[in-house]
Formats: C-alpha cells, structure tokens, sequence
C-alpha cells in the first residue's frame, strides 16, 4: 500500500490543478490576467528533491505528456518541459541544501522557465503574437503570485508528506 502514496499524491497534485482553475473566481481582473496554477511542476521539484532527478524525471515524462494529451494541441512541449525542469532541480539540490525553503525558491524559478519555454515555443510557432512585456505582465507576474501564494500555504505540508513517503520507502 505504501508504494502507491508518491503516484496518488503526484495525480492529486496534477488533477488539483484542474479542479483550481474549475473553482477560481471569474471576474474582469481574470480576463485580462492569467493565473496558471503549477502544482504539480511545485511536487516535481520537491520530488527531485527527496527522491533524486531520476524518479521525478519520470513523473515529469508520464504526467507531462498526459499533460500534453489533455490540455493543450501541441504533444511534447510539457513532456519535455517537465522532464527537463526534474533533471535540473535533482542537479541543483546536489548543490543547495535540501530543504523546503531551498526547494520553494527553486520550484518559483521552475515555474519562470516553464512559462518562458512555453511562451517561446508558442511564439515560434505563430499561436502568440504577444511581446515579452505583455507577457510578464498578463501572465508571468500573476502566475508567479498565485503560486507564491500555494507555495506559502502547502510547501511545508508537502515537503513533510514526501518525507515521510520516503522514510516509509526506506524501511521496506
């Protein structure tokens, strides 16, 4: 039974991201501003981080490309995007202490990249015609204060549930 909690946390993370945007108020202010929720990009770093590159790359992979298949008309950007950003963040804890605070800061910086990536690609391929500027300021600032906001309210809980995933891991 223990095997299954780091999978069921991983698809609660990526469906929590749905049900977010689902619940989240309709106003003027969200018609001109876009608030992306990144939960699960937030439980890729803290993944990497207690349980290496490798294992978070992998969920990157799978739930990138479900990401991919569900959400948007273009399949691989996310996959990569995903497996790239869980490479990166197993890399960068090897440098940086681990803990939540560490890894809070890494997974905003994540979520600046993934956004950037994102931006390029749809800019390369004719599905944007925003410039940079608009781009940080409709999406880039919101998305970074809404999951500053997650991170302030589930980053300590997270990185305690992970961590004692892991210890139950290490004791089979």
């Amino acid at each position: 039974m223990n095997k299954w909690r780091l999978p069921f946390l991983a698809v609660l993370c990526f469906v929590s991201e749905s049900l977010f945007v689902d619940i989240w108020p309709k106003g003027d202010l969200y018609v001109h501003y876009f608030f992306v929720p990144r939960f699960f990009l937030v439980f890729l770093v803290f993944t990497a981080m207690h349980f290496g590159g490798t294992r978070a790359m992998g969920y990157g992979f799978i739930f990138g490309f479900l990401y991919d298949c569900v959400y948007t008309e273009l399949l691989g950007v996310y996959a990569f995007a995903y497996t790239l950003i869980a490479y990166l963040a197993g890399k960068a804890m090897k440098w940086f202490h681990q803990n939540w605070f560490v890894a809070s800061l890494l997974s905003l910086l994540s979520i600046m990249l993934l956004d950037s990536y994102v931006y390029g690609i749809q800019l390369l391929i004719g599905r944007t015609d925003w410039s940079f500027s608009v781009f940080w300021d409709r999406r880039l600032w919101p998305t970074l204060l809404l999951n500053v906001a997650f991170l302030l309210v589930f980053s300590y809980p997270l990185e305690r549930r992970l961590a004692k995933i892991r210890r139950f891991e290490q004791e089979e």
